[in-house]
């Protein structure tokens, strides 16, 4: 009877023991499949990283292109109002500035990324890039609301009071008691406002980018050594 009981403790001892090591075990595969996980998301996190990268490069490139147009564009519309505003504007000056205005750009922004971005689960170990993210995204979408918005307030206000007064072919004023009319110097007014707030919107988009370049070496750097 003693030699049954020792062997049924053995067998107990060894059974627990057993069942120790199997959830150990089953532990340890657990543990390491969130560690394999993470390691996996992570790579493509920054796999997703660099494409945003590249992306906000590909933004920050064409906001530079587009400096000097904004920088011209904003110099002769308050140029053309301070002649509106003086004495009769002579027909020489006219046709130098009115025609500069014609002109309209909207930045060609790529956005593909940064929204892949926003609508994935990535960002857990980078709250702080997905948050800039979402701010860019609004500065980028007042930008673009008001270019757009600016382009048809020019073609219906702008481009339809010229139609009867100029002759775009030749670029010459045709009419120019209707250039030298309040209605007129009211419409470019109302641009110069837009082209100021335009430029604001350019510049916080702007400097949101890069705001985002930053952050984002400040993550690839460890990684690129």
């Amino acid at each position: 009877m003693r030699l049954k009981r020792l062997l049924k403790s053995q067998n107990l001892k060894v059974y627990i023991m057993e069942l120790f090591i199997v959830i150990l075990g089953i532990s340890i595969a657990y543990q390491l499949n969130i560690v394999n996980e993470r390691r996996i998301n992570n790579r493509l996190e920054l796999n997703v990283i660099k494409n945003l990268n590249k992306e906000v490069q590909i933004n920050i490139a064409e906001f530079q292109s587009l400096e000097r147009y904004r920088e011209r564009i904003t110099k002769d519309a308050e140029r053309l109002l301070r002649l509106l505003d003086k004495a009769p504007i002579s027909i020489d000056s006219a046709n130098e500035y009115v025609f500069r205005l014609v002109q309209t750009s909207t930045p060609d922004l790529q956005r593909q990324a940064a929204n892949s971005y926003l609508s994935s689960n990535y960002g857990e170990s980078n709250t702080a890039l997905k948050n800039e993210f979402l701010s860019l995204e609004t500065y980028l979408q007042e930008l673009l609301e008001m270019s757009d918005g600016y382009r048809i307030r020019k073609e219906q206000d702008y481009m339809r009071y010229l139609r009867n007064s100029v002759d775009f072919a030749r670029r010459k004023v045709t009419d120019i008691e209707m250039i030298r009319a309040l209605a007129f110097k009211n419409i470019v007014w109302n641009m110069v406002a837009d082209e100021y707030e335009l430029n604001r919107l350019y510049n916080q988009a702007s400097a949101q980018l890069y705001k985002i370049d930053s952050l984002i070496d400040e993550i690839l750097l460890p990684v690129d050594k």
